[in-house]
């Protein structure tokens, strides 16, 4: 019997404090009880019959004490509290402490209560009783002895109340943090409020049965009905409760029944830790079933629901006796296992869960597939409560779709909404929002450093003239240009132009810029210009091609950034950062001329140093961060499009534009606003996308791209080669480039499959007109041979490594075109013959 009870145990470290405690409380219990019991005997000829119907029915009542669903066993209520009360105001301490203890005994026996519990309950009603009688020992006298009662004995009863409610419950909270040290406040809290209202009514209802006892003992057992109508309205409030706590389709229990069983199960396996048992692991598993959706689109939600019912019944039949399955709502389930030793039995039970749901389900004569994806979280290492295990289950379970597994046990790695990322997002918004942190004080700077006056209009070099020159081409090819010449008309009104600031990008950033530069003292009129300095690093920056006609440049100028001053109020531990854009040149192959660069972004975090590229756009695409990082992006691009168009320099600029910026829509007109703002020929900028957006959604992703390209935006798919479908993209899209991946291209000069790859590429989209680009060439013999391989472009460090827009007007003043020969390394490898 006491193994059916765990509650019945101590756990090893506390035996010693526990069962002293235990022997203190029975000590007490004896030296406050044991001279009014020795008195009994001699009384019982006299007691009442009064006495006699409420000790009987003190006895047959704590035989089938209350326990209400979802509680233990220690939250019973025994209704042998309000007759032994009433007793006690009655009769004296020493009837009411012997029925009391038959009471016990009796309900400790039908419960299967080890022999100690049993006699610690007696002792601390003993004892509850004994300060109970104490109080009522301070009135005037004996309460109900006859005669009129006063508000002295009302305010007596109420204080032997209190007394005997908190006597008994400070025993068991006392009892309760000697078992299970730290947990024991929880438990204490939460039961408070339950244990005032059931045991407080049952001691209140003492002081009626002792009036009607007084009338007649007849009157006494109707007690028994105002307690069974209670009794039934908690049983009808328990099967209400229960009905809440099932799902209506499955009868499977619900969300609320899976809390509540978690909750209860992380409590008792928390005991058996403490008890050093092996089987003290409690398993999550949530499973999500796949393409359910297609069942639903294709024949109907009544066909869904007869799945999801077949479901239910297979998972039903493959748990073990104890384990509990509850339908979470739509295709989603859970199931808690609980008495695990570790983490390979619950995976082993994923497992048989797999495989019962592999069979197909025939419903109406038709074979449907069942599959799920399941993660796996167990207490105590993946958390300790319902709401942890619960968010980690179910990143294990993304985490098995994500990688096309059926099965994953949580890992932190893959929780990419932890703690630490919402932070970085948090981070990241604040940074974007603030604006740029490099202020230009004397308006439009070209990368090399010349400066253009402030306010003034940025000329636009079209083919050797600026914009006063008459320009080629039909009026719809250039209708930015009368957006561009049109005056900004500022209101008088000072709100009314802090409003326009505000909802406009350009504005708004040009207003901070100017209070940027109140705040900095401005350097002398013989300083060089702003954001150049003299010294230089004391390493190269970049690798030119060797050659006679090369000069490898041996020192770069080192940027001076300029940071608008904190105000007072301002908390530099809260500074979020500075995001700043790279730019990295891609080469003519043929002729060794800069052609373009590629724009890269960059994020230098107070605390984390550079954040990874990969980390950072994976932070921001899960949200709407994502809109204004592109929008960030765009602007500084084009900006610095329009800055080295003012000193003279031509360049092409790429940028990358993630899946949710081609779902909005938005980037098409943010781009030629930006470009009309500018003054930028569209097709300085080129924008480059994935095949995997493509493939997300690609109708409203080639709507997009068609916008771009009717602007006059060159596209270019990127990572080449990885996607899906690349010839019927190659077909379909308006592409004006495609970019090989570095995958490939990295082994190409030692890996014959790799050179094989890169030189079909090269000849698939030279025949079908698209201007080819090879990333990651990072030597000369790698370079050397997609020259012989035909290629147009070539990107990566060995030409130069990204650098910021200050850098590369001083890279590009040194750099020497080159053009590569043709010799015997430049052989493409080639596999052997089979």
């Amino acid at each position: 019997m006491e193994a059916a009870d765990p509650r019945n145990s101590v756990p090893p470290g506390r035996l010693a404090p526990f069962f002293g405690f235990v022997a203190a409380v029975l000590a007490l219990a004896v030296l406050i009880s044991a001279g009014p019991v020795a008195g009994l005997r001699d009384r019982l000829p006299d007691l009442p019959a009064a006495f006699w119907t409420m000790a009987v029915l003190a006895v047959v009542c704590d035989a089938r004490p209350f326990v209400p669903p979802g509680r233990r066993e220690s939250s019973a209520v025994f209704p042998s509290t309000c007759f032994t009360f009433a007793i006690l105001l009655g009769w004296g301490l020493g009837p009411a402490v012997a029925v009391q203890a038959v009471a016990v005994v009796v309900s400790g026996w039908r419960m299967g209560h080890a022999v100690w519990r049993t006699g610690f309950n007696a002792a601390q009603y003993a004892c509850a009783l004994g300060a109970a009688y104490g109080v009522t020992r301070l009135g005037p006298g004996a309460i109900f002895d006859g005669g009129r009662l006063h508000w002295t004995d009302v305010a007596a009863v109420g204080g032997a109340t209190a007394a005997w409610f908190a006597v008994n419950y400070g025993l068991v909270s006392s009892a309760i943090r000697l078992r299970f040290g730290d947990r024991w406040w929880p438990s204490v809290r939460l039961g408070l409020a339950y244990e005032l209202l059931s045991t407080g009514s049952l001691l209140l209802l003492a002081p009626v049965l002792v009036a009607a006892a007084r009338a007649s003992a007849a009157l006494i057992p109707l007690v028994l009905v105002p307690l069974f109508a209670v009794y039934r309205m908690a049983r009808l409030s328990t099967e209400q409760e229960q009905l809440a706590a099932l799902d209506p389709l499955t009868g499977l229990p619900n969300r609320k029944a899976l809390l509540a069983e978690v909750a209860e199960q992380v409590h008792l396996h928390a005991e058996r830790a403490a008890r050093g048992a092996p089987d003290a692991h409690l398993a999550l598993l949530l499973i999500d079933l796949d393409r359910f959706k297609h069942v639903n689109d294709a024949l109907g939600h009544a066909v869904g629901d007869r799945l999801l019912v077949e479901v239910s019944a297979r998972l039903t039949d493959v748990v073990r006796d104890g384990d509990l399955v509850a339908r979470l709502g739509g295709d989603e389930f859970a199931i808690v296992v609980p008495g695990l030793t570790g983490t390979d039995e619950a995976r082993a039970l994923a497992d048989r869960v797999v495989v019962a749901l592999a069979e197909p389900v025939s419903l109406d004569g038709l074979p449907l597939d069942v599959g799920g994806s399941i993660g796996i979280a167990v207490f105590p290492e993946h958390g300790e409560d319902f709401a942890t295990l619960m968010r980690h289950a179910d990143v294990a379970m993304y985490d098995a779709k994500h990688r096309n597994d059926t099965v994953a046990v949580y890992a932190a790695e893959s929780d990419h909404n932890s703690a630490e990322r919402l932070s970085l997002l948090a981070d990241l918004r604040r940074v974007l929002e603030s604006g740029p942190a490099v202020p230009d004080p004397v308006g439009a700077r070209g990368g090399d450093g010349a400066a253009l006056p402030a306010g003034a209009a940025l000329p636009t070099a079209v083919g050797g003239r600026t914009n006063g020159e008459p320009r080629g081409g039909g009026p719809g090819r250039w209708r930015f240009r009368r957006r561009r010449e049109r005056p900004e008309v500022r209101h008088d009104d000072k709100l009314i132009n802090e409003i326009v600031t505000r909802a406009d990008p350009i504005r708004r950033r040009a207003a901070r810029s100017a209070v940027a530069e109140a705040a900095v003292q401005g350097p002398p009129a013989d300083a060089p210009p702003a954001g150049r300095a003299s010294a230089a690093p004391s390493g190269p920056e970049s690798a030119a091609p060797s050659g006679p006609e090369s000069a490898a440049p041996t020192e770069a100028a080192a940027p001076v950034r300029v940071r608008a001053v904190p105000g007072r109020d301002e908390d530099p531990a809260d500074d979020p950062g500075e995001i700043t854009m790279y730019y990295q040149p891609q080469i003519a192959i043929a002729t060794g001329e800069v052609v373009g660069v590629e724009a890269l972004l960059r994020w230098r975090h107070p605390r984390r140093g550079m954040v990874d590229p990969g980390e950072l756009i994976q932070v921001a695409e899960q949200s709407a961060v994502m809109r204004l990082l592109t929008r960030r992006v765009v602007d500084d691009v084009v900006e610095q499009l329009a800055k080295w168009s003012a000193a003279g320099i031509t360049l092409r600029a790429a940028l990358n534009v993630s899946v949710r910026d081609l779902h909005t829509g938005e980037i098409a007109d943010q781009i030629a606003d930006r470009l009309a703002r500018y003054g930028v020929r569209p097709d300085r900028l080129q924008v480059e996308i994935t095949e995997g957006a493509l493939m997300a959604d690609p109708r409203r992703v080639l709507a997009s791209i068609s916008q771009l390209h009717r602007i006059g935006v060159g596209i270019a798919l990127d990572d080449f080669g990885t996607g899906y479908s690349s010839l019927q993209h190659l077909r379909r899209l308006p592409l004006s480039e495609v970019k090989v991946d570095r995958s490939f291209v990295l082994g190409m000069a030692d890996d014959p499959d790799d050179a094989a790859i890169v030189r079909s590429m090269i000849e698939l989209a030279g025949a079908l007109g698209l201007r080819v680009v090879a990333e990651g060439v990072e030597d000369e013999r790698t370079w050397r041979l997609l020259h012989a391989a035909g290629c147009d472009v070539a990107q990566g460090w060995f030409h130069a490594r990204p650098m910021p827009a200050e850098e590369l007007a001083a890279w590009l003043a040194r750099y020497r075109p080159v053009r590569p020969a043709v010799t015997a390394d430049a052989e493409v490898p080639r596999r052997p013959t089979r």
